[in-house]
């Protein structure tokens, strides 16, 4: 389990979880994603909202994997 704003290395970049919590008690994802010191992007309250923290820390990490995938896929075939 990934704990609240715990960073995540993933392929060269590093993930910042930040999910943010409604006063109902529902929890968006969120993260920034960084490399070599430099924030490359930013999300925020991403759908679907979940109860639970740990699900929406969770699907932040998962969203943010696939992000970079696409921008380690799109650098690759530039080069």
């Amino acid at each position: 389990m990934i704990m609240d704003h715990q960073r995540v290395d993933y392929k060269g970049h590093v993930i910042l979880p930040m999910p943010a919590c409604e006063k109902e008690g529902r929890c968006y994802g969120g993260y920034e994603i960084s490399k070599d010191g430099e924030v490359i992007s930013v999300r925020k309250n991403i759908f679907p909202g979940f109860f639970y923290l740990d699900a929406a820390v969770e699907d932040s990490v998962e969203h943010a994997k696939l992000e970079i995938d696409s921008l380690v896929a799109a650098k690759g075939s530039s080069s």
